[in-house]
């Protein structure tokens, strides 16, 4: 109980917009970054604990990795270590920080390499909490496949945590980086197959799986993001990374149509009102311009979801966006999503982001096998 208090706290601080502007830095370019990161080499520490999907999408072809090479999985098929079933709490120095990582290891573990889903928390959240929102770690153990949940670093003293949308102006801090380190952790010390490695997240989380999109397409073979997506100008990915993202019309946090966000205010710095400006729709037909798509064809689901499905893309890399009619910033079939609503806005259940998500990323590997 006292962990669900947690998460309503939070949620209710970000949606409030109890936020600092100079907190957002690690959201924002360059200019208004401010990073100051320690970097500790902490112990590894274990701690085990006792440990429901209609696909968004059916896969016809699978995508394949030109350039750079793909991930060697040699190691992990060769020498899987014994692992602990449930969830296991360590730390990960990389990045220029130490981040707490909590990995959940299904029970039906028996040795051979597994896919691995990371799910990036939203702003001022943690990676507990986020397991908790998203429920990942439920149907990690009825899948069988590994699910990671990483806690974000604050971009300044007392700021919330947070994941980096663009480069830190000094370098002192690189979330991407970390995000290498941690796969190759993953890979070497918890038979994770690097060829199924897939990325998710909420807000911050989802804003920073579409800024990987585009710098390690080479190593993400899928992704999904939440309530949060947008299309760096740098953005050029190495291949099209089958991708999916969900936004509700009527989010107040990251507005769907852009404008006026909670977080932010008309003494906001220029770059933080600007990023909010962006039109998500807009933002996530970048990527299908990147692949070529030529047009998409809409959907309706249950009564509150729009899907435009991309069609023509190169490599026949599937691009869906769902449009939730009214609804928040807020993940579809939470189960924390009675607990948010007031905080968040409304949450359908015509589709389940969890559960959904897997089952469209699971049907992609790097290697197209």
């Amino acid at each position: 109980m006292a962990a669900t208090r947690s998460v309503v706290a939070l949620v209710l601080l970000v949606a409030a917009g109890c936020t600092d502007d100079d907190d957002l830095a690690g959201e924002l370019p360059a200019a208004t970054q401010v990073a100051a990161i320690t970097t500790v080499t902490a112990p590894v520490t274990t701690t085990r604990v006792p440990a429901t999907t209609l696909p968004l999408v059916t896969a016809t072809t699978q995508q394949a990795t030109t350039s750079p090479a793909l991930p060697d999985t040699t190691a992990a098929t060769t020498a899987c270590p014994a692992l602990t079933p449930g969830v296991n709490d360590i730390e990960l120095t990389a990045g220029g920080a130490t981040h707490p990582v909590r990995v959940f290891v299904p029970s039906a573990y028996t040795g051979a390499p597994l896919p691995v889903v990371i799910d990036w928390h939203g702003l001022g959240s943690t990676g507990p909490q986020q397991a908790m929102y998203s429920g990942y770690e439920s149907v990690a153990e009825s899948e069988g496949f590994i699910v990671v949940h990483p806690t974000g670093v604050a971009n300044v003293a007392g700021g919330p945590n947070s994941w980096q949308l663009f480069p830190a102006a000094d370098g002192a801090r690189d979330d991407v980086a970390f995000a290498g380190a941690l796969i190759d952790e993953l890979a070497s010390s918890w038979c994770a197959d690097a060829a199924r490695v897939y990325s998710t997240g909420m807000s911050n989380g989802g804003f920073f799986t579409a800024r990987l999109i585009c710098e390690m397409s080479h190593r993400i073979a899928a992704a999904v993001s939440v309530a949060g997506t947008f299309h760096p100008e740098s953005c050029e990915p190495a291949r099209d990374v089958p991708y999916v993202a969900i936004h509700g019309t009527e989010d107040k946090v990251v507005p769907y149509a852009g404008g006026d966000s909670t977080l932010s205010s008309p003494d906001s710095p220029e770059e933080l009102r600007v990023f909010f400006e962006s039109v998500i729709p807009e933002e996530f037909n970048e990527f299908a311009r990147d692949a070529g798509c030529d047009a998409n064809i809409n959907t309706d689901v249950g009564d509150d979801v729009i899907r435009h499905e991309y069609t023509g893309c190169d490599g026949d890399a599937p691009l869906i966006f769902f449009e939730v009619r009214g609804g928040g910033h807020t993940w579809p079939s939470s189960p924390m999503a009675a607990l948010t609503s007031g905080a968040l806005g409304y949450t359908t259940d015509d589709i389940d982001a969890t559960r959904d998500g897997w089952a469209f990323m699971s049907q992609y590997t790097l290697a197209g096998v």
